[in-house]
């Protein structure tokens, strides 16, 4: 529930900070108001309650039959005083342990019986400035059920019983929590965060908490943050859905007018982050990271409240997002220089809180003995982009590339879900940014585009990325701490790069894949229309509008029309090879781990992937343990880009030399760097849980010092060149018709490989019969956690009926251990209990169950797992149990978009062989009884098969 030190990136920016408007840099711009108030969505109801309560209210149908209920707190972990520290996200906790009109588990078990299940539809999260609860994917048919969610809700604004026993309870809970996040990498970005805020409230409060306040803190001090916080003009209640909204409107004035208001309310106050002319310089070092990074962060203020309401929000959004981009262009040209400063650079806009926004730099040096080098190369590109300005050319590829992008987006959130609309109501209700749809941010973005000038585009570089309000944070492993400059030597540094002393940037001129070729079609043999009932392995889904084509190469096509929001037209094809080929296992993994830098037409890698971007096209080869595969996409536009793309790289394919040896390098220096020690416990897992290691070990120094173009070409050649035996499927909105042409010129056309390896060689591994433990005790480590993983498996038929039983079992059986390890002992956050039917190389069942704990309680938590499971086989689950999964099913079932079902997948299985089974369940469901379930719990442990591993400090 917790989210820590989240950096937020808005709604608005996912919608429509990647807009683009390819122009003429010549032609006369129009002017953009960006002082023009931002429409908003009609559709919402917003109104305020005489205690001050806000509430949203909007029609929604996706998914039809369902809601939304949330309710907003705009308070958090900056309200806490210091004897407070971690109660705000407390508080949170015990929302879900009694209420006034839910005592105990009550809230939790009602809805558990109408299908709205806690965790994936009854959460809550608390952040700095913000609490939000939500009952979602609610059922709307009984009146009923409206009203007890929305009481439910009522009783989080003013009613949470805070009993002391139920405290007492939560406090493992909430430790267990922070133990949970206590790694390497939360570390890090708590560390990163607080340099960054450093001044500020947002530095001093951290929304987990001080474990000394959650262990000790009395009830009253509980009370106390939540008498004074929680009260209604700091709240918002939210209802999204297929409602009748008038009527909604009338249940949220009922219900939650009687709310008392709070005598004499402190005052909200709002923090800012310290402005600094010099540098902030962080060094961080762990003992368990085997990362090393810098970055340089600069502040931005965010826009004021009255500002966002305009299209200066839109103005400063597209003005990022072109940056963003042409700042990512310059730092992949530096990255490719023969002296590169780094390996590699990410750029990007965020969100980091309500005060400010951030530009944040992320670079990796070549080496950690080369970590001033790649900060001086970051901090170079920032300064040769502010003191020049960008180009021309560089404005207008952004723009084209912002356009492709926003294309993307927009066509993908037409239909907003009603979760969607909600989350917006919240950015709106914390953080004052409009409700405004996709349609009308659309339109707006499209005028601002047309007004931008370069004289536009270089005073928004400048006034973003400033020389003021900068810092920088090395991070890397506490063994390699030699390497780390002293903040003096950082300072010096970026205080001696200046912009006259660089060259100007020179756009490079792209260049894309040059087709040659002249064929000409050859008339396909065949078309014929196919039905589900047409495969040899079932698909149970009635299957239309989908043809099997058969080219005159021999070649089988299969093209499945289908409609929905999404116009990629999906692509896959498959033949026998991958790891079942006699190529040795080290080659095909080089293979595979270095499949990204095959190319065409003699292009680099970096050269291959612009061009597909600006084309909306993509293509991926990869082995799996049986075949060589092929995936992609396209839009119907550009279709034939698609084909030749495909045509081009089943005939020819070409490495880019520099690529190659860039990314052995870096493989090198990993391998230098030595393996984590969470990566040898995963690797001692692997050898533990099979009996043979056909996959053999990770690729060596020796093995990569040696590869070269020629060896990857030609293992990419034997795996996946040619046309032989390959069976394509197609699925998208795009007819057969349409795509007939295209077929029979590339496809027919391409070559026939005659010098394919054998296939059929069997690399399957075996589990592990019996019992097997590994209790590894790591070194070095700052984490206090210990991470437990258990599984029980055992020969299982791969059917429909033991998948559905499998399913029941693991979400019963994961409430009954996060009852008694959770809820009774404090154990842990979260268990997880998975259960997996596999296919190959036996049919096999196999349940997981994992979960994270203090290593003392290691012994005792593993026992209450293994007694959990004894009396479930022995007993079996409840009637209420079982009812209650099924309602849930049911309501899942009937809120699926069947025009965003993945046909390709489902053909592309089913002749391979593996059966859709989840396309049955829902004929299935009612077949599910109490017996059933438990006949499945016995038959996965009666082989007595159970593997045990725990990574602990040392």
């Amino acid at each position: 529930m917790t989210l820590f030190n989240k950096v937020i990136c808005t709604l608005i920016l996912i919608m429509g900070v990647q807009i683009g408007y390819s122009q003429n840099q010549g032609a006369a711009k129009q002017k953009f108001d960006r002082s023009a108030k931002l429409p908003t969505d009609k559709e919402f109801k917003i109104g305020k309650l005489d205690n001050g309560m806000t509430y949203y209210i909007r029609k929604g149908t996706t998914p039809a039959g369902q809601a939304e209920f949330f309710i907003i707190h705009n308070v958090g972990s900056l309200q806490e005083n210091d004897n407070q520290r971690g109660l705000a996200h407390f508080l949170e906790h015990m929302a879900f342990n009694g209420t006034k009109n839910f005592p105990k588990k009550n809230l939790l078990d009602y809805f558990n019986k109408v299908g709205v299940q806690f965790g994936y539809n009854i959460n809550a999260y608390t952040s700095m400035d913000r609490t939000v609860y939500n009952i979602s994917a609610v059922p709307v048919q009984r009146s009923s059920v409206l009203d007890t969610a929305l009481l439910a809700i009522h009783d989080w604004s003013h009613y949470i019983s805070c009993e002391p026993a139920e405290i007492e309870s939560e406090r493992g809970v909430i430790r267990e929590e922070w133990r949970r996040g206590d790694d390497a990498r939360t570390r890090m970005m708590k560390g990163i965060n607080k340099v960054v805020q450093t001044g500020s409230r947002f530095a001093e409060r951290d929304v987990i908490g001080l474990m000394d306040v959650v262990n000790n803190f009395t009830p009253k001090t509980l009370t106390d943050y939540y008498h004074k916080w929680y009260r209604p003009d700091l709240q918002a209640v939210v209802v999204v859905g297929d409602i009748d909204v008038n009527d909604m409107e009338q249940r949220i004035i009922k219900r939650f007018s009687a709310i008392p208001t709070t005598p004499n309310p402190a005052k909200r106050e709002t923090y800012a982050i310290p402005e600094n002319v010099e540098p902030i310089v962080g060094l961080i070092t762990d003992p368990e990271s085997k990362s090393y990074s810098t970055r340089l962060i600069i502040k931005i203020p965010n826009l004021s409240t009255e500002q966002k309401q305009t299209n200066e929000l839109v103005y400063t959004d597209v003005m990022q997002s072109l940056i963003a981009d042409i700042m990512k262009e310059r730092v992949d040209v530096a990255a490719q220089a023969k002296d590169a400063p780094f390996r590699n650079c990410v750029p990007v806009f965020g969100q980091m809180n309500y005060a400010i926004t951030t530009f944040t730099m992320t670079t990796m040096p070549l080496s950690q003995a080369e970590i001033m080098k790649a900060t001086k190369g970051m901090l170079a590109e920032v300064e040769r982009l502010t003191y020049y300005g960008a180009e021309p050319e560089e404005l207008e590829k952004a723009l084209k590339n912002a356009r492709i992008n926003f294309t993307k987006y927009y066509q993908r959130g037409k239909d907003p879900k009603n979760s969607d609309r909600v989350n917006l109501v919240v950015e709106n209700f914390t953080r004052s940014y409009p409700l405004i749809t996709q349609e009308d941010y659309y339109k707006i973005a499209k005028q601002c585009l047309e007004s931008i000038t370069l004289e536009d585009l270089n005073t928004s570089i400048r006034s973003m990325l400033t020389r003021e309000n900068r810092v920088i944070v090395i991070f890397m492993p506490e063994g390699d701490k030699k390497y780390m400059p002293t903040k003096e030597e950082v300072i010096k540094l970026a205080s001696e790069i200046d912009g006259k002393d660089l060259k100007r940037f020179e756009p490079i001129k792209e260049r894309g894949l040059n087709f040659k070729n002249e064929l000409k079609p050859i008339a396909l043999t065949s078309v014929k229309k196919l039905t589900n009932k047409d495969f040899k392995t079932p698909i149970y889904k009635q299957l239309d509008s989908t043809v099997e084509i058969t080219l005159a190469n021999g070649t089988k096509v299969i093209w499945n029309e289908r409609k929905g929001k999404d116009k990629n037209i999906q692509v896959t094809a498959f033949r026998k090879g991958g790891y079942s080929t006699d190529i040795d296992v080290m080659d095909i993994k080089f293979a595979d781990r270095f499949g990204s830098l095959i190319s065409v037409d003699s292009l680099s890698k970096d050269q291959l992937a612009k061009w597909c971007f600006q084309r909306n096209v993509s293509l991926k080869f990869s082995p799996t343990e049986r075949y060589s595969t092929l995936s992609g996409s396209f839009v119907q536009s550009n279709a034939e880009d698609f084909f030749k793309l495909l045509y081009t790289s089943l005939s020819e394919c070409t490495v880019d030399k520099k690529d190659l040896d860039k990314s052995v390098l870096n493989s090198l220096k990993s391998l230098e760097q030595g393996k984590s020690e969470n990566t040898i416990y995963m690797d001692s897992i692997a050898k533990l849980r099979y009996t043979t290691n056909k996959y053999g070990d990770d690729l060596t120094k020796d093995y990569l010092k040696k590869v070269n173009t020629e060896k990857i070409i030609s293992l990419y050649n034997k795996l996946y060149k040619g046309i032989n035996d390959y069976i394509f499927i197609f699925s998208g909105p795009m007819s057969a018709e349409s795509a007939k042409p295209l077929l029979e010129t590339y496809i027919s056309n391409i070559p026939v490989n005659n010098e394919l390896p054998a296939t059929g060689i069997s690399r399957d591994n075996f589990r592990t019969k019996g019992e097997v433990n590994l209790r590894y005790k790591a070194p070095n480590q700052l984490s206090t956690k210990a991470s437990v993983t258990r599984y029980y498996y055992s020969g299982m038929e791969y059917n429909t009926f033991n998948s559905l039983n499998g399913k029941f079992f693991s979400n019963i059986m994961g409430d009954r251990y996060m009852a008694s390890i959770r809820e009774e002992r404090g154990g842990t956050y979260h268990v997880g209990c998975e259960v997996d039917l596999q296919m190959r190389p036996a049919q096999t069942a196999e349940c997981k169950v994992a979960f994270d704990t203090d290593p003392k309680l290691v012994d005792e938590l593993l026992q209450v797992v293994q007694d959990d499971l004894d009396k479930f086989v022995k007993e079996g689950p409840t009637e209420q149990e079982v009812e209650a999964y099924k309602i849930y099913l049911r309501k899942k079932y009937a809120a699926v978009n069947k025009n965003d079902y993945s046909w390709i997948s489902v053909i592309s299985n089913a002749l391979m062989g593996y059966p859709a089974l989840s396309d049955q369940e829902e004929e299935f469901v009612d077949t599910i009884t109490v017996k059933s379930v438990q006949q499945f719990a016995k038959n996965l442990t009666k082989e007595k098969n159970r593997m045990t591993f725990v990574f602990e400090p040392k």
